[in-house]
């Protein structure tokens, strides 16, 4: 058996997003989903404590929806170089640990470009005062035009299913979403826990 885990020694920083659901999934075919007794969250991050932090949150979120998790400390210390494990290796350590399945999280792909923002007209209103009168009428303002670097990020987990016979070589349920210019890597976290759970429970992939 091999659970081809993709972790890299490129491993970059996850930005995330507030919506409620995945804005793509796939699920193998012949999957229907069911509980499972121990989940490992592996989250590839550019810092150590980056790591740590999404993994922690994603794993409390987990845990409120009555589903056991763990972070990957255990099994894959903050210390070790992972990419020099063999794939028999990290499935060793993995069925060691009694975890029946593992959800691995990373970024895919991230682009940027100039949009063009501002340019619109809007009408205000300006007083008028004749002898005692005043008399109310509006004037054109023309908003000024700019352009700001807009960035896109592409996020993506996996789930693997280590005790589905006919799941052994592939993953049984994948998630894309995108996430724009979000404000803060904290924030984002936790949104995207919300929306990865949301979606793997109410596609009954995990049943809780």
């Amino acid at each position: 058996m091999k659970i081809k885990l993709m972790i890299s020694l490129a491993l970059v920083t996850l930005m995330w997003s507030c919506a409620t659901t995945m804005s793509s999934t796939w699920k193998k075919g012949d999957y229907e989903g069911r509980q499972f007794s121990k989940i490992l969250v592996v989250v590839e991050a550019s810092t150590k404590q980056g790591r740590v932090n999404s993994e922690n949150t994603i794993v409390d979120r987990l845990q409120k929806e009555g589903i056991n998790a763990t972070n990957s400390l255990g099994v894959f210390p903050l210390n070790e170089n992972v990419q020099s494990l063999s794939p028999e290796e990290i499935e060793s350590r993995i069925l060691e640990g009694d975890y029946d399945g593992v959800l691995v999280s990373s970024l895919v792909d991230a682009n940027s470009r100039q949009v063009r923002e501002g340019g619109g007209v809007y009408s205000e209103p300006v007083y008028y005062r004749y002898g005692r009168r005043v008399r109310m009428g509006y004037v054109h303002v023309q908003e000024p035009e700019y352009y700001r670097q807009q960035t896109t990020y592409v996020l993506e987990t996996q789930l693997y299913d280590t005790k589905d016979a006919a799941s052994k070589e592939s993953v049984v349920w994948s998630g894309q979403s995108e996430e724009t210019d979000p404000s803060s890597v904290e924030s984002a976290v936790k949104a995207y826990s919300k929306k990865l759970v949301n979606t793997l429970i109410s596609s009954g992939v995990i049943k809780n």
